[in-house]
């Protein structure tokens, strides 16, 4: 009988110790598990800053109340006109200046835009309308004005950019005109290393519109 007892308390404690191992085991996972979950949500807590995008409008000595993401109208202006201007500078005549401009603000176009900006740029080569000095500015007293920058969509707004157009050839000036661009402007998720804007130009709202020609 004594034996038996024996025997048996000697199997519960034998079954109790491996149960508490097994707990043991268990509880040594779960916290190697919260430790890496722990882990990843510090990584991820210190690192967003640098994930996020705040833009700032150009005028903040009074101060402003800013929520992340929201692009404000003047910066959206201001990347249609720098970059829609960039693409129209041609300081030479050797025929190459658009095609290379395309080229170089590759990130800051959609890609029907891109491929609508090289059916353009092939069909001027053609007719020998590219071989030439061009030169896009805005019109004096034609800065940012609210009304020159609409709300399209989520995500979508048309700026329209009042410049004038001087193309030269062989240092004669061969056409001088004042031309409204209705240009879409989309948001648009790129590598922030390659268009720190986040926008890109989409294409035109309807056709350009020439308001004056002087030459």
């Amino acid at each position: 009988m004594n034996k038996k007892i024996v025997s048996g308390w000697m199997t519960s404690a034998w079954k109790k110790e491996d149960a508490d191992k097994q707990i043991i085991q268990w509880q040594k996972r779960l916290t190697s598990f919260l430790c890496v979950v722990s882990t990843a949500f510090f990584i991820g807590w210190i690192t967003s800053p640098s994930r996020l995008t705040l833009y700032l409008p150009p005028d903040i000595q009074n101060g402003a109340t800013l929520k992340v993401g929201y692009i404000p109208e003047p910066l959206i202006y201001s990347f249609a006109y720098e970059v829609w201007q960039e693409l129209n500078y041609w300081p030479g005549e050797t025929g190459e200046d658009y095609l290379k401009n395309i080229r170089a603000y590759w990130s800051y176009l959609t890609p029907t835009f891109k491929a609508e900006l090289l059916e353009d740029e092939a069909n001027l080569k053609t007719a020998s309308q590219v071989q030439r000095i061009r030169y896009l500015q805005g019109l004096s007293g034609a800065a940012y004005d609210p009304i020159n920058v609409k709300k399209l969509g989520n995500d979508t707004w048309e700026v329209d950019l009042k410049m004038r157009l001087t193309e030269f050839k062989n240092n004669q000036a061969i056409k001088d005109v004042e031309i409204m661009y209705p240009l879409k402007v989309t948001r648009m998720n790129v590598s922030p290393q390659n268009n720190p804007y986040g926008l890109a130009l989409a294409g035109f709202v309807s056709e350009p519109q020439r308001q004056k020609t002087y030459i």
